[in-house]
């Protein structure tokens, strides 16, 4: 895939959102179809792509014993203590869950945060993970810790063959855009065994409007 493809397929994709303007910001998604997996042995892709260029506000909410609440609190938007784990029942888990973008957790706590969260959050891909950075201890660099999921990207193929990943709004620089979705693609390429043998489609698509192809 050449830049110079990118770079008309921004400046379309723009175009169909002027022509379909709302009074909202309009997102502009690279969606990525891969082909069907061949066998049972072909694993999904599940990696984290790290974005040039921040796309969207993220709400991050970190689980933490006693010994990181003050140094956790500021960093975070929500800073959840491992004292409070019993006042969350499965309707206001699910809520939290669907509230945030990323969660955090201490090391050491990791096991009664997956036994009161883990189900909700694995359910939508949000358990810390050390892959994303988000499994944290007293010595980590939390301000780090915490912008470096700004710029992730989660690139998976576990549910279905397409990745769909926003990387821009109608205000968003094409530089910027294009940026991103090198970004993205190469990610994904070198997480297939194929790589570009695996990919059937690439385009960028407007919140209204037609996508337009790569």
């Amino acid at each position: 895939m050449d830049t110079v493809d990118i770079e008309r397929a921004v400046v379309g994709v723009k175009q169909e959102i002027d022509k379909a303007k709302k009074k909202f910001k309009q997102s502009i998604d690279l969606v990525i179809v891969t082909k069907p997996r061949r066998s049972k042995s072909e694993e999904p892709v599940n990696t984290i792509a790290f974005l040039p260029n921040i796309v969207s506000d993220v709400k991050t909410c970190a689980f933490v014993d006693k010994d990181m609440i003050t140094q956790s609190t500021g960093t975070f938007t929500k800073v959840i203590a491992k004292d409070e784990f019993a006042s969350y029942e499965k309707k206001s888990i699910r809520k939290l869950v669907k509230g945030y973008d990323y969660f955090f957790a201490e090391a050491s706590i990791m096991a009664p945060v997956a036994a009161k969260f883990g189900k909700q959050l694995t359910a939508l891909d949000k358990m810390p993970n050390p892959k994303t950075g988000t499994v944290i201890s007293p010595s980590s660099n939390l301000k780090a810790a915490e912008q470096k999921v700004h710029f992730a990207a989660k690139v998976n193929t576990k549910k279905n063959n397409a990745v769909i990943i926003k990387v821009g709004d109608e205000k968003t620089e094409d530089s910027k855009i294009v940026a991103n979705v090198n970004i993205v693609y190469t990610t994904l390429k070198s997480s297939l065994i194929n790589g570009d043998a695996s990919i059937k489609h690439i385009y960028l698509k407007p919140t209204m409007g037609k996508p337009v192809k790569i």
